[in-house]
């Protein structure tokens, strides 16, 4: 297997678990960002957008697609490991949101803040499911791991998935 190969691997695997299984963020009310919660809200974020990012309806729909298309990411780097075109694709997506969430966390980008409430929701299994893992006031593990499984995914993309 390339090293290219590898790396896409590691990349999706990285993306995956980031997504599904660690929190990105705890907010104020002890709610926690992650992939699990934004599929808990999908239903109510269509049924209601005006209750997320007031006077935003269309603006909520369109970050929400979005957002549907990032939890899809992972098996796009998946796919990635038959085509390059899908890894870069779905890496290019990965590094995208997580960049964005790192930068709302910093305070860089706060006029984009209510946006990534789209993905707080209770823990399923408190302390369990999705992981919270603080690291100081910059975010939780799952934002840097999913930055780190988008450059992986990417650099594997371009490296190239032939066998040599």
């Amino acid at each position: 297997m390339g090293a290219g190969k590898v790396l896409i691997l590691i990349g999706a695997l990285l993306t995956l678990v980031s997504t599904f299984f660690l929190a990105f963020y705890e907010a104020a009310g002890g709610d926690l960002g992650s992939g699990l919660g934004f599929i808990y809200n999908i239903a109510d974020i269509m049924a209601n957008p005006g209750n997320y990012v007031s006077g935003q309806t269309m603006t909520v729909y369109i970050v929400a697609i979005v957002y549907i298309v990032f939890l899809i990411s992972g098996v796009l780097q998946l796919l990635g490991l038959a085509s390059r075109v899908f890894a870069i694709i779905g890496s290019a997506i990965v590094l995208f949101a997580s960049i964005m969430m790192l930068l709302v966390l910093l305070n860089i980008l706060p006029v984009y803040a209510d946006y990534i409430t789209l993905f707080e929701q209770p823990a399923i299994v408190p302390g369990i499911l999705p992981y919270n893992l603080p690291i100081g006031s910059m975010g939780s593990l799952g934002t840097y791991t999913l930055l780190a499984g988008g450059i992986l995914g990417f650099v594997g993309g371009i490296l190239g998935t032939k066998d040599y």
